[in-house]
């Protein structure tokens, strides 16, 4: 934009600034339209990717399960003494390997 008495903007340069204008418009429209809540009306859902959570999720299914759903299965069991009677909660937290020391 020129300064001055007299200075006028030029058509062309109305056109780009109006087009970059519509542009941007149309990109966080197309952006909005993409967004989980979109339909939701009185809802915002965060799509960030939480990191404390991520430390608790795991990348394929582990060893001994065939499919995703046995995993959450297995996981959905309750470990705690709450649920559990003590002989199965000692058997549920029990090391796989038990050492001596100073064997």
């Amino acid at each position: 934009d020129w300064a001055g008495l007299g200075a006028r903007v030029g058509k062309r340069q109305l056109e780009r600034k109006r087009s970059a204008a519509e542009a941007r418009r149309e990109q966080l429209e197309a952006a909005a339209a993409r967004r989980q809540d979109a339909a939701l009306r009185h809802v915002i859902v965060s799509e960030k990717r939480d990191k404390k959570a991520a430390r608790f999720t795991v990348a394929a299914v582990p060893f001994p399960f065939k499919t995703r759903e046995q995993f959450e299965r297995s996981m959905r069991n309750p470990v705690g003494l709450e649920w559990n009677t003590v002989d199965s909660h000692a058997a549920l937290v029990k090391p796989r390997v038990s050492t001596v020391r100073g064997a």
